[in-house]
């Protein structure tokens, strides 16, 4: 309760306003996110200076492999053995995974045809280059001028990384039809599209209009078969990001949502996941940005850095 209250009163001080709603793209981007739960911008396709982002990201997975482990290896996965591992969809502790000898840590990565060839891993995560190019880009303004004006104030940056994901045998969590958490009443996610997406390649699936069904509440995952039997096909309401690299798609992802999992290749995605403010104490930072990058940002963007995500060197 008392969290809740300083959490209301901050968001007070960070009030943004009416009469930034006004101008004609952002309105009616805005308008379709309150109606439907997500928008789309294509402003980045094609740039020279996105391209460029995606090569360093590549290069991240590829050849730095500077993906976090320890890691869940699909490889090492047995259907009788770990049936209530795959039963729960691997949504337990890393801890846990690594005690059954599930996952491949940073000693035993040699290289990154290794890691794919020996491991199978479903996914590997990166987090967000600590570069001004990339915060610039996760705090883009026309998507961030969209979120305050959803969210009526301007929210933290709570979260920033990407994922590469790959063909796997076993779903792992998102991949099925869930609803996040993050945050009760107000919660946006953009995803950054570093690949171009088809649905071969992994799409991310949207129930448009979901936020406020009250259906599909009861348990974390649903097959596809349960999502299908309230939102049949026909009605137009599943949402698949065929999209090329550049788009970046903002969701509030209390709706019904999943990750495609790729039948070829793989897809990386960024994550920038939006919440209201609250006093640094409260939370751990899962991420960290030295001054130097975080002084290259406009004033308007250095509002979405909680203060104790800042590196003071």
């Amino acid at each position: 309760m008392v969290k809740e209250i300083l959490e209301k009163l901050v968001c007070l001080t960070r009030r943004v306003p009416k009469d930034n709603f006004s101008e004609e793209q952002i309105a009616a981007k805005l308008d379709q996110l309150r109606c439907e739960g997500y928008t789309t911008f294509t402003h980045l396709v094609d740039k020279p200076e996105f391209v460029k982002l995606a090569s360093h990201i590549a290069r991240a997975f590829e050849q730095e492999m500077a993906f976090t482990t320890p890691c869940l290896a699909q490889r090492r996965i047995e259907q009788v053995r770990d049936s209530d591992l795959i039963e729960k969809n691997f949504l337990v502790s890393t801890e846990e995974l690594v005690s059954r000898g599930l996952t491949f840590d940073r000693d035993d990565i040699h290289s990154y045809e290794q890691v794919i060839e020996e491991f199978a891993p479903s996914t590997l995560k990166l987090p967000i280059p600590d570069l001004p190019q990339f915060l610039d880009l996760w705090l883009d303004h026309n998507v961030t001028k969209v979120i305050e004006a959803y969210m009526g104030f301007t929210p933290i940056l709570r979260e920033a990384y990407i994922r590469r994901n790959f063909p796997c045998s076993y779903p792992v969590m998102n991949h099925k039809w869930h609803r996040d958490t993050n945050h009760r009443t107000h919660l946006l996610k953009a995803f950054i599209f570093f690949t171009d997406c088809d649905l071969e390649t992994g799409a991310h699936h949207y129930i448009a209009g979901s936020i406020g069904d009250s259906r599909f509440r009861d348990k974390v995952y649903y097959d596809d078969a349960e999502i299908e039997s309230g939102f049949p096909a026909a009605d137009g309401k599943k949402i698949s990001s065929v999209v090329p690299a550049g788009t970046i798609v903002l969701e509030d992802t209390r709706g019904l949502h999943k990750a495609g999992i790729p039948t070829r290749d793989y897809r990386d995605l960024g994550f920038a996941v939006f919440v209201p403010p609250s006093l640094p104490g409260f939370f751990k930072p899962l991420y960290c940005v030295n001054k130097s990058s975080y002084d290259s940002l406009q004033p308007s963007q250095r509002r979405f850095i909680p203060s104790n995500h800042i590196e003071k060197r």
